[in-house]
């Protein structure tokens, strides 16, 4: 009769015994901890995790609940302790955990009643979702798989980036606009949007200098070689604003005016002493800005020949140009608090933070940066419940 391996292993004399437990003990603390010894990583930190998940474009789990919280103790013990749990709260979100005994500030601007309570939140602070109470470990994955859905990037997005990308490089910028703007059009902030801003911002200002060097041109009367670049900037770079502009530009250049036309001549004449009068008051940038209307517009009248002279003595000066640079400064960093203001009354709060933060990069120690500062610390602190829907 054929014996086990474990019966003719050992010889059957008893004073062996202890060495086969000794033995068995040894291999025993040798092998690898088991799968469900896994834990949680739980992270302790509001803010670094906020930028962890700002970073990762991954939603925050926060856990929230005090040491002497019963189910609290059972969420940790029997739901936490789930592998399809753990797994997707370490690989796919940024799980936190706070005691609102110790962080009392977070717990009240989330008005949190009871314990436990789960909050999801997306990388961009705003909330997902609520879960009151314990739930067991379906429900869990149920609610950490909404709130991975709800932030996730489509891949149709990260493509269409790509493609965007090879555009531009390829000097296809009317393409690559209509893809970048597709890709804004949700007003969120996933990762892949947010370079898709600096993307459509670079392609702005590549056209924003070819537009300078085509009004440069129309100043110093090159009329043909004006009308050229304006031509191939609004055409290379068609639904920017300097192709806008630049449209606008060539048809003032490509227009015949009746040079006996009194209104024209009168447009001219007080044109020129507005002109006159700014830089009388040192308002250097809006006589740069009316000279150069002057030249471009009314090149055949003797007002333009004067409006050349004065910008020459306006961009000759050094010191001038530095006020006139600081006031357009000025002007613009209100045009960027005016269009923040203008996207928070449509409910896009992302894009105005980005263009509140770069009031605050560009602008810098300025009443706007100042101003831009207090309303971002309104729009970036901590989240409030009444913004947010249970899931």
């Amino acid at each position: 009769m054929a014996r086990s391996i474990e019966a003719s292993a050992w010889p059957s004399n008893p004073q062996w015994g202890w060495v086969r437990c000794l033995l068995l003990l040894l291999a025993a603390a040798a092998l690898p901890p088991a799968a469900s010894a896994q834990e949680v990583q739980w992270r302790t930190d509001y803010k670094k995790a906020r930028e962890e998940s700002a970073q990762k474009g991954l939603p925050i789990v926060l856990d929230i609940g005090t040491e002497t919280c019963f189910w609290c103790k059972q969420l940790d013990a029997r739901t936490f302790t789930d592998p399809a749990v753990i797994a997707l709260l370490n690989e796919r979100c940024v799980p936190l955990k706070i005691d609102a005994n110790k962080q009392t500030a977070l717990a009240e601007a989330l008005r949190i009643q009871s314990y436990p309570t789960l909050v999801f939140a997306g990388p961009d602070g705003r909330i997902i979702g609520f879960q009151e109470g314990f739930v067991e470990a379906p429900r869990m994955k149920e609610l950490l798989t909404h709130a991975i859905a709800a932030v996730a990037t489509p891949e149709w997005m990260n493509q269409d980036y790509k493609e965007a990308s090879r555009l531009a490089q390829e000097g296809e910028y009317v393409k690559a606009i209509g893809l970048l703007r597709n890709l804004l059009d949700d007003g969120k902030d996933r990762p892949v949007q947010a370079r898709a801003r600096s993307l459509l911002q670079d392609i702005e200002q590549q056209a924003a200098a070819r537009l300078q060097r085509a009004r440069q041109l129309a100043e110093h009367g090159q009329k043909a070689d004006a009308v050229r670049a304006a031509t191939e900037l609004a055409k290379a770079f068609e639904g920017t604003l300097a192709a806008r502009e630049a449209a606008q530009l060539l048809a003032v250049l490509t227009s015949r005016p009746n040079p006996n036309d009194p209104q024209r001549l009168t447009r001219a004449r007080d044109l020129l002493a507005q002109a006159k009068d700014d830089f009388r008051s040192q308002l250097y940038s809006s006589c740069l800005e009316r000279c150069e209307v002057l030249a471009a517009t009314y090149a055949d009248l003797p007002e333009a020949g004067e409006a050349t002279q004065l910008l020459a003595e306006v961009k000759g000066n050094p010191e001038i140009m530095k006020v006139a640079c600081e006031q357009v400064g000025d002007r613009l960093g209100g045009l960027y608090l005016s269009l923040a203001e203008s996207y928070l009354k449509k409910g896009q709060p992302q894009q105005a933070v980005y263009y509140l933060e770069r009031v605050v990069q560009v602008f810098p120690n300025t009443k706007h940066a100042d101003a831009a500062q207090a309303r971002l610390a309104i729009l970036q602190g901590l989240p409030t419940r009444s913004d947010s829907k249970k899931p």
